[in-house]
């Protein structure tokens, strides 16, 4: 069964699913598919997503808070 999360994001939506037993708890980030992107198959014609394991989602915020305070560092 998958819930709905809080999003202070615009056009940006957060859902709560179980990913199994070898992945636990699991969050889908999910925004509307900008039409810039070029040709899609029918299963992305709309939306745009990530799914991240509670690990994966706690390391994508601090590399995404990094960024947000311009300290990212460039990968060459």
């Amino acid at each position: 069964m998958a819930t709905d999360l809080r999003s202070t994001t615009q056009d940006v939506s957060l859902t709560r699913f179980w990913g199994g037993q070898m992945r636990g708890a699991c969050v889908q980030v999910t925004q509307p598919r900008s039409k810039s992107l070029g040709p899609v198959g029918p299963a992305d014609k709309f939306f745009t997503s990530v799914q991240l394991t509670r690990g994966q989602a706690r390391r994508l915020a601090a590399d995404l808070l990094e960024f947000a305070e311009q300290r990212e560092v460039e990968e060459f």
